[in-house]
């Protein structure tokens, strides 16, 4: 199956593009997504691990289960004061 990522801020900047197609398996979830891209593009791509993930615009976690077109929003959690 097939989702597609948005990668935001400097997400997008290490992987060289804000937007990816994924190939998973049925049944993939969150932390299988996570861990294909972390080989793909090595784990500065998510080494803080502070990540928030939106599945069609709703809130996911490392446990929910992708669906075939699912649009999946990778969002970094920036601190700063």
């Amino acid at each position: 199956m097939q989702v597609s990522v948005k990668l935001f801020s400097f997400l997008g900047q290490i992987a060289g593009t804000d937007r990816l197609t994924v190939d998973l398996i049925e049944g993939a979830t969150v932390s299988d997504l996570l861990s294909s891209l972390s080989i793909q593009f090595g784990n500065k791509l998510l080494q803080n691990g502070q990540i928030v993930v939106l599945i069609n615009q709703k809130q996911a976690f490392f446990e929910s289960i992708l669906n075939e077109n699912d649009q999946v929003l990778l969002l970094p959690v920036l601190g700063g004061g």
